[in-house]
């Protein structure tokens, strides 16, 4: 009795086997790893035998299942191929109906369909009654919510196709409540223009450094080689301090040191003060 062990690349791989086992006869076990599902293909010279421990679907469906999740996740299911092994379970099933689950042209469609998605549109007489209640309360629908209502990817791409339903992506966004999703919104903006603006913010915080070079000498002379806040303001209100022989703005982070910092030395002679409103 010859025994055979792999992975399987590819569904063509399945057919292959499956018509080896008609040659044969014996048994294809097929295993799914991280989902820990196993499909049985048998064959004792006259029928085929399916029998899986997906208990939620009938067998044909289960198989279906099991190629959607393997194609969904890139994952190679483990084989074994066992030559002559009798069949001791299993539902008996014509070798058209195998081949008509494994060569559905939806399995190959099943990256498209969205993790979430929410139906738009929806003939509420021909579907089943669980996608009429998410679209009643504008709910969307997940992958797992599809398969724990018995139904497969494929049957929610077939239901598209025909036009039963239309459906649109869902995103996490759009389930914030929605005062919330502005304030997200707005940090995201905030985010964006921060990355949007070192070099204009730099090119104008320039205009303020002959002034801050100004009180910069003053106070060294005044307090000494100190950190001291200066009073002047740069772009977007941020400071400028005399930091020893420097005047230095920490730029929009406030951190001094970061990519934005604006630092400037200090004159040692030769430096006409620039023209400046006296601080109160």
């Amino acid at each position: 009795m010859q025994r055979v062990k792999g992975r399987l690349n590819s569904l063509d791989d399945l057919i292959i086997f499956i018509d080896r086992l008609k040659e044969t006869g014996g048994l294809l076990d097929l295993y799914l790893p991280y989902f820990n599902e196993e499909v049985e293909i048998c064959y004792d010279g006259i029928n085929f035998h399916l029998s899986t421990n997906i208990s939620d679907f009938p067998e044909k469906k289960a198989l279906k299942v099991f190629i959607e999740k393997w194609l969904l996740n890139d994952l190679s299911p483990e084989f074994e191929f066992i030559e002559g092994e009798q069949c001791t379970s299993g539902i008996p099933v014509f070798e058209d109906e195998l081949l008509q689950v494994i060569k559905d042209p939806f399995l190959e469609m099943v990256k498209e369909l969205p993790s979430y998605f929410e139906i738009t549109k929806i003939d509420v007489k021909r579907v089943p009654s669980f996608l009429v209640a998410h679209w009643t309360a504008r709910r969307p629908v997940s992958r797992e919510e599809v398969y724990r209502y018995g139904l497969t990817l494929s049957d929610i791409l077939r239901y598209i196709e025909a036009g039963l339903i239309e459906i649109k992506q869902f995103t996490v966004m759009e389930s914030f409540p929605y005062k919330l999703r502005l304030f997200v919104q707005a940090l995201a903006l905030l985010v964006v223009i921060y990355f949007a603006l070192p070099l204009g913010y730099l090119k104008f915080n320039r205009l303020k450094v002959p002034e801050s070079i100004n009180w910069g000498l003053r106070d060294q002379i005044v307090k000494g080689k100190v950190r001291e806040k200066l009073p002047v303001k740069g772009c977007l209100r941020t400071n400028f301090y005399l930091m020893g022989d420097k005047v230095v703005n920490p730029g929009i982070d406030g951190i001094v040191g970061t990519g934005d910092d604006i630092a400037v030395k200090l004159p040692d002679s030769g430096y006409r003060p620039v023209f400046a409103l006296p601080v109160k």
